[in-house]
């Protein structure tokens, strides 16, 4: 079971910094990438731009932050699926070794008839 808890724990680490390695290459409005330029490059846009391309940046992260949460809602389901599978194939083994446990300790009767 340590086995289990061990690699949803990689898992959610590995969920994790993806979302931050995605975020950190995101160019922001602060950032000559984000506004279109080369580096190097002249020009500026206005403030309405800038807030527009602002809004989009959000609603894109936004997006992006619900398929992350709607990934994770899933991954959950599927651990908690295999967490009563496994739970399942513990109990079927434990039936398994007391049935076979118990047969070997009952003597078993022979009639004389």
């Amino acid at each position: 079971m340590s086995w289990l808890n061990s690699s949803l724990s990689q898992l959610k680490g590995q969920l994790t910094n993806l979302a931050q390695e995605v975020l950190a290459e995101t160019a922001g409005p602060g950032d000559l990438e984000y506004e279109g330029h080369r580096a190097g490059g002249a020009g500026a846009q206005d403030a309405e731009q800038q807030a527009k391309t602002a809004l989009e940046l959000l609603a894109e992260t936004q997006e992006q932050k619900e398929q992350l949460d709607k990934r994770c809602e899933e991954k959950d389901r599927e651990i908690a699926a295999l967490r009563r599978e496994l739970a399942k194939s513990k109990q079927k083994q434990e039936s398994k070794l007391a049935a076979s446990t118990s047969a070997t300790r009952e003597p078993h009767l022979v009639s004389d008839v």
